[in-house]
């Protein structure tokens, strides 16, 4: 999906969008309640489009992560229990909220992140089918194996591990949090997310829509923060059962070491160095099509992004030509534009 806005209308979009966390600080969301940091500490949130203040968001130590995971932990048997079924109508209601408010989501990812709308739109209606995919899981989540033998029956059942804690980074937020968010709720889990502190606007979104959603308090928390205060007392707590992360690797080395004590389970998508290998068999129009993408889409900013290219010798040279033909072409400018 693409933005049917005119750059105008995703200027206005934007500025409609990001008034409301330049007029007061963006607050954490524990127990079913916008509250500012316990200690009042606040940081400032600066747009990389042209190093604009968009606004403070509440800065969260260990207090305010135990706040939210004692929160999470007093909501984990209701919702554990609660029927497959009624999750998945709650989940499904969260992905409808998320594609009546995709234009506002997008305008404030790109404003947040200076990655183009274009991108943007499309992860925002991909946060959406997340949602879907997994509410359509949820009533089978506890669906063990079964293992019969001659002299045995032995089986297994599933049950949701507990308090989950979710770090997001700051390239795609959106997007990225709602995998790691959709399948823990499905699941039964609740969830403590914590997003990258570069681009927080858009977790308080989805907060909102998953309130509205009917996900009941607690189930849902979110504490803003730096990741080596905030971040570090959530993967150190010892009410969180997992660590969903998607970041750099040495981050999530660090995080495994800090789970460790508490053997927590932990689910990472971590750095990547990618190679595109072209041969000369290959459909040299659709390989230009593909390299890219895939080195300068997100602006080259993911882990999935390809950062080496390797090709065959006898079609180097007219390969790198054309290559240098699509990336000059390439127009560069402010993200808002639907046509950069």
């Amino acid at each position: 999906m693409t933005t049917t806005q005119t750059y105008e209308e995703v200027k206005a979009t934007a500025n409609r969008a990001l008034r409301r966390f330049s007029e007061e600080p963006l607050p954490h969301f524990i127990g079913g309640e916008w509250v500012k940091s316990i200690s009042q500490s606040v940081l400032e949130n600066v747009s990389p489009i042209d190093g604009s203040l968009i606004g403070v968001v509440a800065s969260g130590d260990e207090q305010d992560i135990e706040a939210a995971v004692k929160s999470s932990s007093a909501a984990f048997p209701e919702w554990a229990n609660m029927p497959g079924q009624e999750r998945k109508k709650i989940l499904h209601k969260v992905a409808d909220l998320i594609v009546e408010r995709a234009s506002e989501i997008a305008a404030v990812e790109t404003a947040d992140t200076g990655q183009p709308i274009r991108f943007m739109s499309s992860a925002a209606m991909r946060g959406a089918e997340n949602f879907r995919f997994f509410a359509d899981a949820a009533p089978g989540s506890a669906d063990g194996k079964s293992m019969p033998t001659k002299d045995h029956l032995n089986y297994s059942i599933r049950q949701p591990i507990g308090p989950v804690g979710v770090i997001t980074p700051w390239n795609t937020p959106f997007m990225l949090s709602t995998w790691k968010i959709a399948p823990a709720l499905a699941a039964g889990c609740t969830v403590v997310h914590k997003p990258a502190e570069w681009s927080p606007c858009s977790a308080a979104i989805l907060t909102e829509i998953a309130f509205e959603a009917g996900v009941p308090s607690g189930v849902f928390n979110l504490v803003n923060g730096v990741g080596e205060q905030t971040g570090r007392a959530l993967t150190e707590s010892e009410g969180i059962k997992a660590v969903a992360f998607v970041g750099e690797s040495r981050t999530g080395s660090l995080i495994q070491a800090q789970g460790a004590p508490t053997l927590k389970r932990v689910h990472f998508e971590l750095g990547g160095k990618n190679p595109v290998l072209v041969f000369d068999d290959a459909n040299l129009e659709r390989a230009l099509d593909a390299v890219i993408f895939m080195i300068f889409s997100l602006n080259g900013e993911r882990c999935t992004s390809s950062s080496r290219l390797l090709v065959q010798s006898s079609i180097h040279d007219e390969f790198v030509a054309r290559l240098e033909e699509r990336v000059r072409a390439l127009r560069v400018g402010n993200p808002l534009d639907p046509d950069v």
